[in-house]
């Protein structure tokens, strides 16, 4: 299991390092707000358009682990030319494969994990504290070398989780029998996976939206750049101790009502940051993350699991995070609109109605249930 949790780790650590500060950064290279959010939201469409297809590919061919060194060496490459290329062109193109890359490689690594005999929980939680520490480590690179640093940061991560892959044993590429046919037309047809699907547009969405303002938010409301490193460094921590505890709570009480339960958190989350903007309200509540991002990455996988054919799921899980893409690519280029007409602070008033609604939806798919 060792591989796997350093997969998680350090592919997590990339992220971690360099998603959290792209609007930070944009700034720097004198983006404005409307250019982020148009660069933003293009890379969450085209992450939305390539997820499922890949995932597809993923199912017919069964080449988990060539695919995952692709994408990860597109992550690394993107990250290194950024540092060279400043004009809104150049950016939004390299961006844009990053996303592809990024938002590909997360379900796919998921699948490999599912397929698997050892418990999702303990090997995903390990993303988190990859996530965690590469935000800590990335705030403080930024502190001692510049704006830019953190992409030289990310681009050596990528190439460690990319060494770790070569690792991986060959074996997991067989995620089903080769006669088994992949029925797209039953998976589309499923009425609780279609719900699951929009709340994933909705609370995925809010969570996109939330990685690529929060920097600026945080600056607006009168944080410091150190400040924003722990305060990150402590909310992905945090979502390891209720992914630790969401295996015994989905035991008890079944993955539907921690998925139910992480969409509640979410929304009361996104209402604080709303309403008490002050940095030290929102270092204080570092646990939200975990109450809400943890339990429901935790979840939502098992529970596609649970209401999908077997040899569909790397089709599923990558639709269901392409429909995550569609809500960011929705909600950063309305965000970053917002933000450069009233202020940071009234998007997470914009976040809180979305995350009411996906509540909502996961009522509905109960209903559908019983």
């Amino acid at each position: 299991m060792s591989i796997y949790i350093l997969f998680y780790f350090t592919f997590y650590f990339t992220l971690g390092a360099s998603m959290l500060y792209f609007s930070q950064f944009f700034e720097t290279v004198h983006i404005s707000g409307g250019q982020s959010g148009m660069i933003f939201a293009i890379g969450s469409f085209l992450a939305m358009a390539f997820q499922p297809v890949l995932g597809y590919i993923n199912d017919k061919t069964k080449k988990s682990k060539e695919i995952l060194i692709l994408i990860t060496g597109i992550i690394f490459i993107t990250l290194f030319l950024m540092n060279y290329i400043n004009s809104f062109m150049g950016i939004l193109i390299l961006y844009s494969f990053y996303a592809i890359a990024v938002f590909c490689e997360m379900p796919l690594m998921d699948t490999v994990s599912l397929t698997t005999h050892y418990a999702f929980g303990k090997i995903r939680l390990w993303g988190s504290i990859g996530f965690a520490v590469g935000a800590l480590v990335s705030g403080k690179v930024i502190e001692m070398f510049g704006s830019s640093s953190f992409l030289y940061l990310g681009a050596a991560a990528s190439i460690i989780t990319g060494i770790i892959i070569l690792k991986i044993p060959v074996k997991i590429n067989n995620l089903h029998g080769d006669d088994e046919k992949v029925d797209l037309k039953k998976l589309l047809t499923n009425k609780r996976y279609i719900v699951f699907v929009m709340v994933s547009m909705l609370f995925l969405g809010t969570n996109n939206g939330h990685n690529s303002y929060f920097a600026v938010y945080f600056k607006e409301i009168g944080g410091s750049m150190a400040l924003l490193g722990t305060t990150i460094f402590l909310m992905t921590l945090s979502e390891v101790p209720f992914i630790g505890v969401s295996t015994k709570l989905i035991s008890k009480k079944g993955v539907e009502f921690v998925v139910t339960l992480a969409v509640l958190c979410m929304t009361v989350r996104w209402g604080v940051y709303f309403l008490f903007s002050k940095p030290s309200v929102i270092a204080g509540t570092f646990l939200s993350q975990g109450a809400s991002v943890g339990l429901f990455f935790a979840g939502a996988n098992l529970f596609i699991r649970n209401i999908v054919e077997k040899n569909t799921l790397g089709t599923a899980i990558t639709v269901f995070m392409a429909a995550g893409s569609l809500g960011g690519m929705f909600v950063q280029y309305i965000s970053g609109v917002i933000i450069e007409q009233y202020g940071a602070v009234y998007i997470y008033g914009f976040f809180t109605v979305l995350a009411f609604a996906a509540l909502i939806l996961m009522f509905l798919g109960k209903k559908l249930k019983n």
